[in-house]
């Protein structure tokens, strides 16, 4: 027996070159794939990642409602949003919430099947901010997340948000990993750019505090080797870390090649590929690399890379030795750190437990 057609609609900020946003536009790609409706629909025109002809994007301006105080923003915003989603993309069956600005709205809505999709460790990230900053944050969250069922990225996600929302009244918390579209990748990978380097060590991410560039650039510093060490992303840290790689006197040695719509020809012909991060939600990255066959090595972080690689990929977050060690084991043997994709990863599976989501 077949599924009956489904109208999914996902919604996010915007749609910028980062891992949330990639895995939005992989989801509404499988959905459609398989037969069913999907659309997009961003508070901001700001979109860097390619996406497919047969997903509609529809930009609900959020800022039109600025001038609302924060605390009321949310409820009064929501019946806009939802006559908004019903005229554009039709009446849902399922409305997938994606990072806080779009949570803060929905948590609001009268439209059936609205779901959090939680992408990080919600205690770690709120935990780089401090004093009553901190406190009203966690207070927001707990009271956002208690209003609507949530599905985690990962089963450490599930975890953290339900250590986060304590004795509260909660819906359910479900766990559905992050998917990655094994052909559509191998198939971008095969593109031809004329600047990559060869035999690299390679980061993909974001230049923020979670991401840990610095630790990498020590690392590769302390183990001295001959492959060059790359660097794709952009963010607010990016100037940080070329002063580093300054200091430690490795300017002829590291490269930073900015964002890339289309990191995969990158990662496929990277020697390894390292996440070095001191949080993830899941880390889609270390999934697109197992799929290009590179091999990967993570830090243990909470939570997703213990998920996704087996304990012989990983090295102790805050351990710098551990990570040298490890980082000299992998170039030495690369080959021993290739492992095979989990098919729980893949889009066919993903979409068959949002289907069940479907009251």
């Amino acid at each position: 027996m077949t599924n009956p057609k489904r109208n999914i609609v996902l919604v996010i900020n915007d749609l910028k070159g980062n891992g949330a946003e990639r895995v939005v536009i992989t989801l509404a790609s499988a959905f459609s794939d398989a037969g069913h409706q999907a659309s997009i629909v961003c508070f901001k025109k700001h979109i860097e990642l390619p996406i497919p002809e047969s997903i509609p994007v529809h930009i609900f301006s959020e800022k039109r409602f600025r001038w609302i105080p924060r605390r009321l923003r949310g409820r009064l915003t929501a019946p806009w949003l939802d006559r908004f989603i019903k005229k554009r993309a039709g009446p849902p069956d399922l409305v997938l919430s994606n990072l806080i600005p779009s949570d803060r709205i929905l948590a609001y809505s009268k439209l059936p099947g609205v779901h959090f999709v939680i992408h990080s460790t919600t205690k770690l990230e709120i935990a780089i901010q401090h004093g009553r900053k901190q406190q009203m944050e966690l207070a927001e969250r707990k009271q956002l997340y208690g209003r609507k069922p949530s599905v985690c990225v990962s089963n450490g996600v599930k975890q953290d948000l339900r250590e986060l929302l304590d004795t509260c009244a909660t819906h359910c918390i479900t766990t559905i990993h992050n998917p990655v579209d094994i052909d559509k990748i191998e198939t971008a990978s095969r593109e031809t750019p004329d600047d990559i380097i060869p035999d690299a060590i390679l980061h993909v991410g974001k230049f923020n505090k979670a991401k840990r560039q610095d630790r990498l650039i020590q690392a590769y510093a302390a183990i001295d080797c001959d492959n060059p060490l790359v660097f794709i992303g952009q963010g607010p840290l990016m100037q940080d870390a070329k002063h580093l790689v300054n200091e430690l006197g490795l300017n002829d040695r590291v490269h930073f090649m900015g964002f890339r719509k289309n990191p995969y020809p990158y990662m496929k012909a990277a020697e390894l590929h390292v996440l070095c991060s001191d949080y993830e939600g899941l880390g889609v990255v270390l999934l697109e690399s197992i799929c290009l066959q590179t091999p990967t090595i993570s830090s243990n972080c909470p939570s997703g890379p213990n998920e996704i690689l087996p304990p012989e990929n990983l090295f102790e977050t805050n351990n710098f030795d551990d990570f040298t060690q490890l980082l000299r084991q992998a170039i030495e043997t690369p080959e021993a750190f290739r492992i095979p994709l989990n098919e729980k990863f893949t889009t066919g599976i993903a979409v068959e437990h949002y289907l069940k989501l479907v009251g």
